[in-house]
């Protein structure tokens, strides 16, 4: 029974771990403390399989890939972000379990930018060889797209605090009419307009 409870023990020690190491590269832990969501969200939730946060320090620049895209329509997990929004804001949160990240509502007025991204753009934003390296494949959006996998993305950026998040524009149905002339679409041509149509 005792290696059975040392096992239970290393994996919650692992879970807490990875929630602390995410809450900090993700910027959750400042985005909760600008912008908590303290009333329950009263409409529907998107689930969000995948999203790239990069977070700007003072010296240096953090990318962290949370979630994997597939090309399987069912899959046996939930997925890591859950994705709402309303004429207050946009609502983002996680599994219950995951019990650090505590809900967000971030004003409309405190997004940025909101502008559809290519897979190529990840690939020059994103993290150096080595941390290519130390992460899984599945995690990487452009080695989804190798494998057949694609969809439009979208890039929303902050600048309290500065940082962004990129994930398939598809979760952000219900958001677009909200972003007003924020927003910008690439068109076949891969040229960006502004839209403010949903």
């Amino acid at each position: 029974m005792s290696a059975f409870f040392i096992i239970a023990a290393i994996v919650v020690i692992f879970a807490f771990g990875r929630e602390a190491i995410l809450l900090k590269q993700t910027g959750w832990d400042r985005l909760s403390q600008k912008y908590p969501c303290r009333a329950a969200f009263a409409g529907k939730y998107k689930g969000c399989w995948w999203a790239q946060f990069t977070v700007v320090g003072p010296k240096s620049k953090t990318v962290v890939n949370v979630g994997r895209m597939s090309r399987w329509p069912i899959r046996l997990e939930f997925p890591p972000y859950w994705i709402g929004a309303d004429p207050q804001g946009l609502y983002v949160k996680r599994n219950a379990w995951n019990l650090r990240h505590s809900p967000l509502l971030i004003p409309w007025n405190k997004i940025q930018s909101a502008n559809e991204i290519t897979y190529q753009d990840l690939v020059r934003n994103s993290s150096p060889g080595a941390a290519l390296v130390r992460q899984p494949m599945a995690l990487h959006p452009f080695m989804a797209v190798a494998k057949g996998i694609g969809g439009q993305l979208l890039e929303l950026k902050l600048s309290d605090p500065s940082l962004s998040i990129v994930a398939q524009l598809a979760v952000f149905e219900e958001a677009r009419r909200f972003l007003s002339g924020k927003l910008r679409l690439l068109n076949s041509q891969g040229i960006e307009s502004s839209t403010t149509r949903p």
